[in-house]
């Protein structure tokens, strides 16, 4: 398949000259404006542009300028075409991005070699950062199948299963998605990506727990509710541990975690633990992940309870019942919750526990 390019130029005969020149090589498309390459190029990219710097309504620094704030063409090579010979000229269109210059009268050698030269050097680059994309899903796969064993680990301890932590996850992915569609000033791609693949970890601090109080199927004492409590502590010094292992620059999104392990039980009205923190005193990422957690323990069958229907788990966060209360969440990830509830419901339907009969 021939390589494209697209070559803008006012004037009709230099198109035909460049077209005469490349044609046996290259697929060319002519086009006499920055306005129309631009649109152009907005549905197709080419591999690479021939621009000249003269036109009427917008010359070749201006296009340059709008496809360099263009994500989908900041990266196609442009060689500008100009038949001036000040240096000034030259300096400002390199300075804006273009990889070479031709100047006219043209000589068809020095544009096939130029042309040939910088198309090379895009598809080197483009194959690099192929191999890059390709090894970043690789270890971004390691890195969240290694999240989700330790998730595993710790919850499967108390009987929950690896559904679960499935479920927390999805659940995770709908709300920040929507709190990030909604309020992107708060809340962008980036993080919420981070607390989605974090959010499997917030009971990580369970491996601490005995098992004569993580299993217990009766209720609690005092004490015995204090010590369980400390798992959200727990799981952050655990954490914090691990980002001793890394290198300074992959320690901030741990961050990310340590706050969901330490913070998901905190509530909203400052009535929850460890800490006892209000408001936006709780760290974003675990006000979100107190959701899903409630909302998929109300769904849940265990030994000493039923799970309750969607519609009576939606009313209860909604409304309240006397343990559970509108006012430990917050406001915004309660509106989020509100627009993507259905949702939640079949990630909950579609990875269900193994059957439990409750007692």
């Amino acid at each position: 398949m021939a390589y494209k390019i697209v070559a803008v130029d006012d004037v009709q005969l230099n198109l035909d000259i460049l077209a005469a020149i490349l044609d046996t090589e290259y697929d060319v498309t002519a086009v006499t404006s920055g306005a129309q390459a631009l649109a152009l190029m907005a549905e197709n990219q080419p591999d690479l542009v021939l621009l000249d710097l003269n036109m009427p309504q917008m010359d070749g620094f201006e296009m340059l300028s709008k496809m360099r704030e263009n994500p989908a063409m900041e990266r196609i090579p442009v060689i500008f075409v100009t038949a001036e010979q000040e240096d000034y000229s030259e300096e400002k269109g390199l300075s804006l991005g273009a990889v070479d210059y031709i100047r006219k009268p043209y000589n068809s050698n020095i544009i096939r070699i130029k042309i040939r030269n910088h198309i090379e050097l895009k598809a080197y680059r483009d194959d690099l950062a192929g191999m890059v994309e390709e090894r970043t899903k690789q270890l971004t796969a390691s890195h969240e199948a290694i999240i989700m064993g330790m998730s595993l680990l710790s919850e499967s301890r108390d009987g929950i299963t690896g559904a679960h932590i499935a479920r927390i996850k999805s659940q995770t992915r709908l709300l920040t998605n929507k709190i990030a569609e909604m309020y992107p000033d708060l809340l962008d791609k980036e993080l919420a990506g981070q607390i989605t693949t974090y959010s499997p970890l917030h009971d990580v601090g369970k491996v601490a727990i005995p098992d004569s109080v993580l299993k217990k199927s009766g209720g609690l004492t005092r004490e015995e509710f204090d010590l369980m409590k400390s798992h959200t502590w727990g799981g952050g010094d655990l954490l914090r541990q691990m980002v001793e292992f890394l290198v300074a620059e992959h320690r901030k999104p741990l961050k990310v975690a340590i706050d969901i392990a330490e913070c998901h039980h905190e509530r909203f009205d400052g009535t929850g633990y460890p800490d006892g923190l209000a408001g936006e005193d709780i760290p974003f990422a675990a006000r979100i992940v107190a959701l899903p957690d409630v909302y998929d323990a109300l769904r849940s069958t265990r030994p000493y309870k039923r799970g309750f229907t969607h519609e009576e788990s939606l009313d209860i966060i909604l409304k309240g019942d006397g343990r559970t209360d509108p006012a430990h969440f917050d406001p915004v990830v309660l509106e989020a919750f509100r627009a993507v509830h259905e949702e939640m419901a079949d990630a909950f339907d579609t990875n269900p526990d193994p059957q439990i009969i409750p007692k």
